[in-house]
């Protein structure tokens, strides 16, 4: 990859010869949602376990850990980039991690960049707990996290049927909503359609859906940083799947711990903004600013995962 400052608003150059090769992180494992399909997820064991053949070897580890920490993917991408934060924290955290290749996404997804209802990653992510809950350890504690989109759907399954399952909530640079004051407008990053986004918002509220396959966001990612696994536009029954209806009443509704960091640099949205648009509605939630890292670099930087550590520890996670 090349090292040129793209022209699309965020820095993809920040993640070059900082992302682990495929071969260097845990091998994608599948699991079976409600619906009979299947979709895969990367598994980082605690416990400084240091095998990349994670297919439940309880009986080597120590004691199996008591949290598991479901960290979700922004879009148009997938759980690699995630692998450096995973594997920080199931080292020096005492997490289990997970990290999904949501519905759509990934490799070789069914419908790339598509659903088959609004709400199927909600269920999607509730039968991978019960799925790593069966595999993996009966985990007193699920933290739920994720990372720009990540963190729009990490807030929305926290709001929702989950929330009084759920001992804390990491957002990292999250998407609230495309009106949020935190949003940069012209960040460059996605393209939306808005000619077919407001007039099927207004056939979903009259209960038609028939044309919610119809692919609505786009995203400017460089020919230069495209490896062939990444998702390049969503329909509008994703793009919906992926925000939260109304982010003030979902933060209302959450009583675990949250966490939000932000880099200072990020160039998708206002960093200061995030504490006065969250904390009113979510006055338990807690705040910190990463000084010289940006909207991707956050996911890759050492300081944010020492403090997502910090925070479990305080909060006895």
């Amino acid at each position: 990859m090349p090292h040129a400052q793209p022209t699309t608003g965020l820095r993809f150059d920040v993640l070059v010869n900082v992302l682990p090769a495929e071969a260097d992180i845990p091998s994608l494992q599948s699991y079976t949602t409600r619906d009979g399909g299947t979709l895969s997820y990367r598994y980082y064991a605690c416990h400084h376990y240091a095998s990349h053949n994670h297919a439940s070897h309880r009986a080597t580890q120590q004691a199996a850990p008591s949290t598991l920490l479901v960290l979700l993917h922004g879009s148009s991408a997938s759980s690699h980039y995630l692998a450096p934060m995973a594997e920080y924290l199931a080292t020096s955290a005492g997490f289990d991690v997970i990290t999904p290749d949501l519905r759509g996404h990934g490799p070789n997804p069914a419908k790339r960049g598509d659903v088959d209802y609004i709400g199927q990653l909600e269920d999607d992510v509730a039968d991978l707990i019960e799925h790593a809950k069966r595999e993996h350890a009966p985990y007193e504690r699920v933290v739920i996290g994720g990372h720009s989109s990540g963190g729009g759907l990490a807030l929305r399954f926290a709001a929702g049927k989950q929330a009084s399952h759920l001992a804390g909530v990491v957002l990292l640079a999250p998407f609230l909503a495309y009106n949020a004051s935190t949003v940069r407008k012209k960040a460059g990053w996605a393209k939306p359609n808005l000619w077919r986004i407001l007039p099927l918002a207004l056939l979903n509220q009259m209960n038609v859906t028939r044309f919610n396959h119809w692919p609505v966001l786009h995203f400017n990612l460089p020919l230069a940083y495209r490896t062939g696994s990444e998702t390049l536009r969503y329909t509008y029954r994703m793009m919906e799947s992926f925000g939260t209806a109304d982010y003030k009443a979902d933060l209302a509704n959450i009583r675990a711990p949250i966490l939000v960091l932000v880099g200072d640099r990020d160039e998708a949205f206002y960093a200061k903004q995030f504490e006065p648009t969250i904390h009113p509605h979510a006055p338990q939630s807690e705040f910190e600013f990463i000084a010289g890292v940006s909207h991707l670099d956050i996911v890759v930087n050492t300081t944010a995962a020492q403090r997502i550590a910090l925070w479990a520890e305080t909060h006895g996670l």
